[in-house]
């Protein structure tokens, strides 16, 4: 049996979904010493679901074949990514995707989704924050074209996030913004 996969726009009906997605996938980041005192923090729910409203936020869902039928069944969300817009900016707040279901162009696929939306909102970038020394963090998001965004470019959105993520007790020191240029 193949493994299929979709994206989609994620439904109020996904939210206990994601926040188990992105619980057990925070485990790939202990031993680290980057967030071990955040392990078991997730995304706030009442935000979630505004985003959710909004369209902004998508799904991977494995969907196998139903032999009954001839069609597909979904199985359920296997990893999500959530977007904001702050001010001027289109930002990828978190993309997580089951470890079990890892490693399958899942991540790739829901970046390149925020980036579809985001263009088709005629952003001219789509800006992330993320670990500068983790394989599936900045080297990942290099492959995709996102460039490290040097700090006189920052806007004060950006430097608002980053006070946020030194006040949560992210090591920001290992953390970089990165921006992926959409209007090519």
């Amino acid at each position: 049996m193949t493994e299929q996969y979709c994206i989609r726009l994620a439904r109020k009906g996904d939210m206990k979904a994601i926040k188990e997605i992105e619980l057990k996938s925070a485990v790939r980041f202990k031993g680290t010493g980057l967030i071990d005192d955040l392990l078991d923090h997730h995304f706030e729910q009442g935000l979630l679901k505004e985003l959710i409203g909004d369209g902004q936020v998508w799904v991977a869902e494995q969907i196998l074949p139903d032999d009954q039928s001839q069609g597909v069944t979904p199985q359920g969300p296997v990893g999500f990514a959530i977007a904001t817009v702050l001010g001027p900016v289109a930002y990828l707040e978190e993309v997580d995707v089951l470890p079990s279901h890892g490693r399958r162009g899942l991540g790739r696929r829901l970046v390149e989704t925020v980036a579809e939306w985001a263009r088709g909102r005629n952003f001219p970038h789509l800006t992330l924050s993320t670990f500068l020394n983790i394989a599936w963090n900045a080297p990942f998001y290099s492959t995709m074209g996102f460039e490290k965004l040097p700090k006189n470019q920052w806007s004060k959105e950006i430097e608002e996030i980053y006070m946020l993520e030194q006040k949560l007790g992210l090591p920001v020191e290992e953390r970089t913004f990165m921006r992926l240029q959409l209007d090519k």
